[in-house]
């Protein structure tokens, strides 16, 4: 029987089943960076004087490539309770980061971010709207967001279960973020096709 779950339901699963990519092998590991790999990480533009926010950090995967290139804070938010207690194991070395357990659809401290990113968490989001505005709200002027975006169907088949998503074109996240005040800076595939990475700057 396959069972139909959301995205909370879903993450909470993987910690269960001791999923934990920040310790994946290499193969998956250079699988993943289809999603965040040069590209993506050049269009951080990061240095150590910045204020940075991941919305949906997971277990830390893209964090911890993020907290070793150097910032001043991060901080990571993620709906799961599971899956963050596992990110504050991932990342007990830094003593930069604050993790939240909550959803970027309530999550705002305005003003306070340069760099606010995310990576595989959107196709989660039905409101996009509403967390473009909060992510807007919370950098600071001339801060950037950079988001990867997937090509994805409306369910992801994982095994016995079937996680509800909701996917959108690139087209449509443009014409959201400049709707909502944002100003394009890139828009481009990744090498492999994966997915399209869009930096985007506060105005």
């Amino acid at each position: 029987m396959i069972n139909e779950v959301d995205a909370y339901a879903h993450y909470e699963f993987l910690i269960d089943e001791g999923d934990d990519p920040v310790h994946d092998h290499e193969k998956l590991k250079e699988y993943m960076s289809n999603w965040d790999g040069p590209l993506f990480f050049n269009s951080l533009d990061l240095n150590k004087d910045k204020n940075v926010l991941e919305v949906g950090i997971g277990t830390g995967r893209v964090a911890v490539q993020v907290l070793n290139k150097g910032c001043k804070e991060f901080v990571g938010i993620d709906i799961s309770p599971k899956t963050i207690k596992k990110a504050k194991e991932n990342l007990s070395k830094y003593n930069n980061v604050q993790l939240i357990e909550q959803n970027i659809l309530t999550f705002i401290r305005p003003n306070q971010f340069d760099i606010i990113y995310s990576v595989l968490t959107f196709l989660h989001i039905e409101d996009k709207a509403l967390a473009l505005k909060n992510i807007y709200s919370s950098l600071k002027k001339e801060g950037y967001f950079i988001l990867s975006i997937s090509k994805d169907d409306n369910w992801l088949d994982y095994g016995r279960r079937k996680v509800k998503l909701y996917p959108e074109s690139k087209e449509y996240y443009i014409e959201l973020l400049k709707a909502t005040g944002f100003i394009i800076e890139l828009c481009e595939e990744t090498f492999s096709g994966f997915a399209t990475i869009v930096k985007s700057r506060k105005n």
